[in-house]
């Protein structure tokens, strides 16, 4: 038997849980460890020097195209953090390649491997027995019928932790089909957090880890699955594949490290929060997506498919530059926004590299049969573009949100303009809840507070003799505050959520909400909508944002129940949506007519 298995069947916890758990299913305890144990034996992962040296051999091949930037400061603190505490890393997930690039970086940098959890998809031959000899930890994509499987998973997944070994996965447990950081899973989170509450060594520290890529040969499959296309399944075909469709010119991966988090003592402290109500581990992983957001940089072809997917039209480099300069301008003047941007704005040089790396990717096309070369988004690609530009969305939601907010004030409000804009804020923020990961509502004031005076510098200090917000106040807020961005922010999220309230209308009230049946007859109708112009971008007919929609309804109440006050009810969120989507448009509608 492996000897790390006869370490943990010797561990007094898993001796408890094992008697627990016989009686609970009503089986011998010979039985249930006869079951764990073979549990054990699919999962159990190891660090052997040569398959650890084929593990890089492997992935330095399907990633010989692409350039690492790294931030080594934060690489050399968590070094140091690495002598007395198991490193929890929690990546975004945007490649196949993510595991490969961090366990590089981080071995280079001095720190212990870690064990990395991996779906049972990618165990096939030859390269499965390899990784799994190199610290991958291959777990099934379903164990909710095996109550045996997962008490084994959580008993290895709290001896790595309590062994002091690192550990790492992916937190949305699965690659975005969109470009941003998709909802937690909770699944092993919570095993982990159970081991550590459980231990009296160091406390593990959890690094958020942001891996965002320049250009990325998977985007045309994973935009493919979000309009309900059946993923390829993994074997040694896709390999193949996978390491044909590498981008053809050398292209930038930057990996960027959030400030580390005591798991123990950050669990401790939200369970002393009466607001928590048993939603810790919750809790704990939103911050963490929050960490990785914040610092997730924008990068070149994320803003260059912002200004293209805006200007809805082929633009000259002249025009792309143009476009560029105010929204860099705001990335350059926050405070907390990161960025990998040309050095000189005025120095086309950057954007017409990205416009040519775009164009050799097929996300955009050339057309130079004119006075001037053009690019504009190439058919059938306005996905894959809203991937690239999805990945810096999280740096424009506020900003967004205020400026929404401060419009919908303007245009409704018949009492006190500064609560208008905070209640519309607040409103805003809670519709968006299931596709962005938002500040503590106090955090998110300030934030709001900050917005208003990147647009204007002065209201900070007028705020306690001025406090009173006027028409003409806001209408200079406006006037400062070009481009606007709401509209090219929001509006794909506002809209995917509108196909899903209509159809939530049209389903019988008083039938339960097949879901699934319905997920389709959104994809449908939204497909239909944009062919007849009455939804603004395809973008918005995804099964990652109708999911989200529907996990907002549900938060509403709006899919269980019967009778005419849920049709109501379901109908009011419509009308409510479809309000909001109106005032993005005339907000469209003034860019168009007084552009930046």
């Amino acid at each position: 038997m492996d000897e790390v298995i006869q370490e943990i069947l010797k561990e007094p916890r898993f001796q408890e849980g094992l008697s627990s758990l016989a009686s609970e299913l009503g089986k011998s305890r010979d039985e249930v460890e006869r079951l764990a144990v073979r549990s054990f034996t699919e999962m159990i992962a190891r660090h052997d020097p040569a398959a650890v040296a084929a593990y890089k051999a492997i992935g330095a091949l399907f990633s010989r195209r692409y350039r690492v930037d790294v931030d080594h400061g934060g690489l050399n603190r968590l070094r140091e953090l690495d002598r007395e505490h198991a490193l929890i890393w929690l990546p975004s997930h945007r490649s196949y390649l993510d595991m490969f690039y961090l366990e590089q970086v981080a071995q280079e940098a001095g720190i212990h491997p870690a064990f990395v959890l991996g779906g049972d998809n990618l165990d096939f031959w030859p390269i499965g027995p390899i990784l799994r000899r190199a610290g991958v930890l291959y777990i099934r994509r379903d164990t909710q019928d095996d109550p045996v499987y997962r008490f084994a998973l959580r008993s290895y997944l709290g001896h790595i932790v309590a062994t002091g070994q690192n550990l790492t996965w992916s937190i949305e447990g699965g690659r975005s089909r969109t470009g941003k950081l998709r909802p937690p899973r909770y699944g092993a989170l919570r095993y982990v957090v159970d081991a550590v509450r459980n231990t009296d060594g160091p406390d593990a520290m959890v690094v958020p880890v942001s891996v965002v890529y320049e250009q990325l040969a998977e985007v045309a499959a994973m935009t493919a699955e979000a309009l309900g296309g059946s993923k390829k399944p993994e074997g040694i075909g896709w390999l193949l594949r996978f390491a044909r469709t590498q981008p053809g010119r050398v292209s930038t991966v930057r990996i960027d490290f959030g400030e580390p988090i005591p798991m123990r003592e950050r669990i401790a402290q939200i369970e002393r929060d009466p607001r928590a109500n048993g939603q810790e581990v919750e809790r704990f992983a939103l911050e963490v997506c929050h960490r990785i957001n914040r610092v997730t940089p924008a990068i070149p072809t994320a803003v260059v498919t912002l200004a293209l997917l805006g200007a809805e039209r082929a633009l000259t480099l002249d025009e792309t530059v143009e476009a560029l300069a105010p929204i860099i301008g705001y990335l350059s003047s926050h405070p907390t926004a990161p960025h990998m941007l040309g050095p000189e704005l005025r120095d086309a040089g950057w954007v017409r590299g990205t416009l040519d790396q775009l164009t050799d990717a097929g996300v955009l096309n050339r057309f130079t049969a004119g006075d001037q070369t053009v690019w504009y988004i190439a058919p059938e690609q306005h996905l894959v573009a809203a991937f690239y530009r999805n990945t810096l969305i999280h740096l424009l939601v506020n900003r967004s949100i205020a400026e929404l907010a401060m419009f919908m004030a303007r245009e409704h409000a018949t009492g006190d303009l500064r609560e208008s804009i905070w209640n519309h804020a607040i409103s805003l923020r809670q519709l968006l809840k299931f596709d962005f990961f938002f500040a503590t509502r106090a955090e998110f004031s300030e934030e709001l507070i900050a917005e208003v005076c990147l647009i204007d510098p002065a209201w900070e200090g007028r705020q306690v003799r001025e406090p009173v917000v006027t028409r003409a106040q806001i209408d200079l807020w406006f006037e400062r505050s070009k481009p606007h961005l709401a509209h090219l922010i929001l509006r794909p999220f506002f809209d995917a959520y509108r196909v899903v309230a209509d159809q939530l209308v049209r389903w019988p009230h008083d039938r339960e909400v097949d879901q699934e049946m319905l997920l389709e007859r959104c994809l449908g109708y939204g497909q239909q909508q944009v062919l007849q112009a009455k939804l603004h971008s395809a973008e918005s007919v995804t099964l990652e944002l109708f999911r989200n929609a529907l996990k907002l309804a549900d938060n509403k109440g709006l899919l269980v129940g019967k009778g005419r006050d849920l049709h109501e009810r379901r109908k009011a969120f419509a009308d409510n949506l479809r309000a909001i989507i109106d005032d993005l448009e005339t907000l469209s509608r003034m860019q168009r007519v007084h552009p930046s």
